[in-house]
């Protein structure tokens, strides 16, 4: 099953309830193949009309059973303490890095339940109401590509799930029965959450409230890397559209979702890349950044936006020739121009960013990256694996629920529309937009 048949049905979920959705990737990277898998992110205007008055979630009695979900990991309390590891604490980190997740005890205790909705609900803590109204009335559609490691799907699952929200999860066709199975069990006990045949490694940065304020600032942009396909990943004759290199990350709105299905200039690129290698990763850049052939909705000019990453673009208005060294971020200040996930490529003037373990060429965060980890402005982190350093999934898990929980409103997400794409969405003229990408045009 191809990536257009993918698109399909989760416009499909859109078409019940949602205005924006969420692919999240979450199988291992050296077992891509020539299928096309994708996280993307879609974005949408928020639904309008009279405020509904609904029964939110009790924020207090929920918070004590997080604390219990937290609790009843085995050993994670006595071993990891994530506030001494945000202060450099050398004997907590090294406590922290050398705790395992036990896999097997914690599955015993859904395996004590003769109800496994109720295990399952219970054990996560899945939320069986909003949180607030506002995310109430700007619900998110969640696509996850997946293959192995039920558990760790589970918690994904648990830290982005609200019931106003849809979730379509695809499994690799390599993935076994058993996994399968549960897939299809977990997909009976949650009306809005459906199993779909295809092909869990990320995690979110930010809250459900803060991605719908985020999705707004957006505004319908199409956000994506972009960077020069490599000479052994192009396919002999001539390409419908000019192919460029990307993340299999991307942030786009309803509109381009249901632009690309329809137009034919996207099923030829599509097609074309079908026997290329990773096809994920030139498949989104290809798509909206060139205008002049696919006129996509929120789309960009991707060879304009090359001269503006690399200084090359109308110098008298550029005021310093390297336009990619602006490096300051924050939870909510992005430093570049790309923001659907945050990856730290297997490079030598990136090693210093990683403090995990590098698998198939980017980092699996490990437990001293959690005090940069918690200041990123992307929407989602990859990779962070139960095989390393678990204790920084749990973490990071844990900070951005609790931040959920906390029910705090008063923050700005005003940043994100300063990004190119909502500022061209804007009018702002071209030559006024600063794209900046801090690691180089090449690492986005």
């Amino acid at each position: 099953m191809n990536l257009l048949f993918h698109l399909r049905i989760v416009l499909a979920i859109l078409s019940v309830a949602a205005v924006a959705i969420v692919l999240i990737h979450t199988n291992k990277q050296h077992r891509r193949n020539k299928k096309l898998r994708s996280m993307s992110t879609t974005t949408h205007m928020p639904i309008t009309g009279q405020t509904l008055s609904l029964e939110l979630m009790n924020l207090s009695s929920t918070r004590i059973a997080f604390d219990a979900l937290m609790d009843n990991i085995p050993l994670y309390r006595n071993q990891v303490d994530f506030e001494a590891i945000l202060q450099w604490n050398g004997e907590r980190v090294k406590a922290a890095e050398t705790w395992a997740f036990d896999v097997n005890m914690f599955s015993q205790r859904i395996e004590k339940y003769t109800d496994l909705c109720q295990a399952i609900k219970e054990t996560f803590l899945f939320f069986d109401k909003p949180l607030s109204q506002e995310e109430y009335e700007f619900p998110l559609a969640y696509g996850m590509l997946v293959h192995d490691n039920f558990l760790q799907i589970l918690f994904l699952l648990s830290s982005v799930y609200q019931p106003q929200n849809q979730f379509c999860i695809a499994v690799d066709g390599d993935a076994s029965e058993d996994f399968q199975k549960q897939l299809y069990k977990v997909a009976d006990c949650f009306p809005n959450i459906f199993v779909t045949y295809l092909s869990g490694v990320d995690l979110p940065l930010k809250t459900n409230l803060e991605m719908v304020r985020i999705f707004k600032q957006l505004n319908g942009s199409f956000n994506a890397g972009i960077y020069d396909l490599e000479w052994y990943r192009q396919k002999h004759g001539v390409p419908p559209v000019p192919i460029w290199k990307s993340s299999l990350s991307s942030t786009f709105s309803r509109a381009s979702a249901e632009f690309m299905i329809t137009h034919p200039k996207v099923k030829e690129v599509l097609d074309y890349l079908a026997d290329t290698i990773c096809p994920d990763e030139s498949f989104w850049a290809s798509i909206a950044g060139n205008p002049r052939e696919i006129p996509m909705p929120g789309g960009f000019d991707a060879a304009l936006w090359k001269q503006k990453l690399t200084g090359q673009w109308r110098p008298k208005y550029v005021k310093h020739k390297n336009v990619t060294k602006h490096t300051e971020f924050g939870l909510f200040v992005p430093e570049k121009y790309y923001i659907s996930r945050y990856q730290v490529w297997h490079v030598k003037s990136m090693w210093h960013l990683c403090h995990g373990q590098f698998v198939s060429g980017s980092c699996a965060f490990g437990v001293t990256d959690l005090p940069m980890l918690v200041r990123r402005p992307e929407l989602v982190a990859h990779k962070l694996y139960f095989s390393v350093h678990p204790a920084a999934y749990f973490c990071l898990y844990e900070t951005v629920r609790r931040r959920a929980l906390k029910a705090d409103g008063n923050f700005s997400v005003e940043a994100y529309g300063d990004l190119p794409g909502p500022q061209l969405m804007r009018g702002v003229p071209f030559e006024l937009v600063s794209i900046t990408a801090p690691n180089g045009y090449e690492y986005y």
